[in-house]
């Protein structure tokens, strides 16, 4: 038999490395972040995505409340100037886009999540402050588009206001986005994205970790 005090050099550092493997699977097995925070630090719902390749997966959470996955969006990546512009937008107002919740008849606003655009640094891609803004408003409306009717979504298309589309972004999704003061509506040479939950349900929209390193994908769920 081996004893603790017998073991050859050679059998400790087979251990050590043991340890080590063991402890970059439990790593590896960590569930997915809410874009670098876990899901049950962020203040909305800790769901358990069982078989998130079916958009109607239920979700149960601890408290026994139920969440249902309605809607995914493209992933959008956190590449470059752009990326750094979507990342400031994520982080401002206290995280504020990262995790909406929007109960029946409630309307919500991109802009007024963000705040105030003084109040966040941001980066000129291709002439515009803020470049990147448009396509991470897009990313709101692909992924409620499944549940609510054209009359939800309030917004400045993209596509007829710049002449351009967004890249894996449809025509009628594309967001033009313009925050001069952090309020709502689309007026005044303000250009803002509003939903409007028509649904029975409320309805969550939750940032997360896309499919590759360095993307993000916005996923839909509805409370039952």
């Amino acid at each position: 038999m081996i004893t603790l005090f017998r073991c050859p050099p050679g059998l400790w550092l087979v251990l050590a490395i043991s340890l080590v493997i063991l402890y970059h699977e439990h790593q590896a097995a960590i569930p997915h972040t809410l874009f670098g925070l876990p899901l049950q630090q962020s203040g909305g719902p800790s769901p358990a995505f069982a078989g998130s390749e079916s958009l109607t997966a239920t979700f149960t959470q601890q408290s026994g409340q139920k969440y249902r996955l309605i809607g995914e969006s493209a992933p959008l990546s956190l590449h470059g100037d752009a990326g750094y512009n979507i990342r400031a937008a994520l982080d401002a107002n206290g995280g504020a886009l990262r995790s909406v919740i929007i109960n029946p008849g409630d309307t919500w606003s991109f802009n007024a999540s963000v705040g105030a655009p003084t109040r966040v640094r941001v980066r000129v891609v291709a002439g515009i402050p803020g470049g990147g803004w448009c396509d991470l408003a897009s990313r709101y409306v692909q992924a409620l588009r499944p549940v609510l009717p054209p009359s939800a979504f309030a917004f400045p298309n993209h596509v007829q206001t710049a002449g351009i589309g967004l890249l894996n972004v449809a025509d009628e999704d594309a967001v033009a986005i313009w925050n001069i003061d952090g309020q709502a509506g689309s007026f005044g040479g303000r250009q803002d994205l509003q939903i409007t939950n028509t649904h029975a349900a409320t309805l969550q929209l939750h940032v997360v970790e896309g499919p590759a390193p360095d993307q993000i994908v916005v996923r839909a769920l509805e409370v039952r």
